[in-house]
């Protein structure tokens, strides 16, 4: 199974500077019925998964100064280019991830394109359990000083919601297209550290959400839900993993 490595957070935040470059259209493959709920009859139920989450840092401790000290840096540090990466992930939308796997999904593997989002779906209520167990505040909020890039959010901090999602659909789709592996993770955690380079999210909330990612995507893939879901997909696969002509085009300029 595929696992994300996230690497030191400046690895992560200078790639924020680069935009991903848009995917190549394929040729789109034949219109398939969609189930209705592809992953009916999954649970993920939250007790499983509180000791893979953790707490978040305690207010004045020093994991908590680190991740202040990273939130500020960001903030003085930001480009015109960087803000506009950020806002690409601003939406929860598996296009983000064509210039990965080279193709577009929408077009070229209808039925995965609109399957897989029933297995985020029972990513994102769980991640919505335990965030409300926890209860964190956004950063900005009790830090007036951090302003911003992206549209205000007024739901918890800890994990971090876009963390959660983008890594868990870049370890699904890595898991279908396992060719693409090396492309798809990276973007799956952009996803993740756009949210602390704009000050949405602490960066202790972001590694909490691909935690949580890792953990989800290891009993997703585990299930009948998902192994039911893969073959019914595997023509779509062969399509998807057809080079457009001039190549797979890069992730970062």
């Amino acid at each position: 199974m595929p696992t994300l490595r996230p690497g030191p957070w400046l690895t992560g935040l200078l790639l924020l500077q680069t935009a991903l470059l848009p995917g190549s259209l394929a040729q789109g493959g034949p219109a398939l019925a969609q189930p209705a709920d592809p992953a009916a009859g999954l649970v993920l139920q939250p007790a499983a998964y509180r000791s893979v989450l953790g707490k978040p840092p305690a207010p004045g401790s020093r994991p908590e100064l680190d991740d202040l000290a990273i939130l500020r840096w960001n903030q003085r540090s930001r480009t015109p280019a960087g803000i506009v990466h950020s806002w690409r992930f601003l939406n929860r939308n598996l296009s983000v991830f064509d210039a990965a796997v080279g193709a577009d999904l929408a077009r070229t593997s209808p039925l995965l394109h609109a399957g897989l989002p029933a297995f985020l779906e029972r990513a994102d209520g769980l991640k919505d359990q335990l965030k409300d167990a926890v209860a964190r505040p956004r950063p900005f909020l009790s830090h007036p000083d951090l302003k911003p890039c992206l549209p205000l959010e007024s739901s918890w901090s800890f994990p971090s919601g876009h963390a959660t999602w983008f890594a868990t659909a870049a370890l699904l789709l890595a898991d279908l297209l396992p060719e693409r592996r090396e492309r798809l993770l990276p973007v799956g955690l952009q996803g993740g550290y756009v949210r602390a380079y704009c000050a949405m999210h602490y960066p202790s909330d972001v590694l909490a959400g691909q935690r949580l990612a890792e953990a989800i995507s290891q009993q997703v893939i585990a299930s009948p839900q998902w192994r039911r879901f893969k073959q019914q997909v595997d023509g779509e696969r062969r399509l998807l993993l057809a080079v457009p002509p001039a190549g797979l085009p890069l992730l970062a300029d």
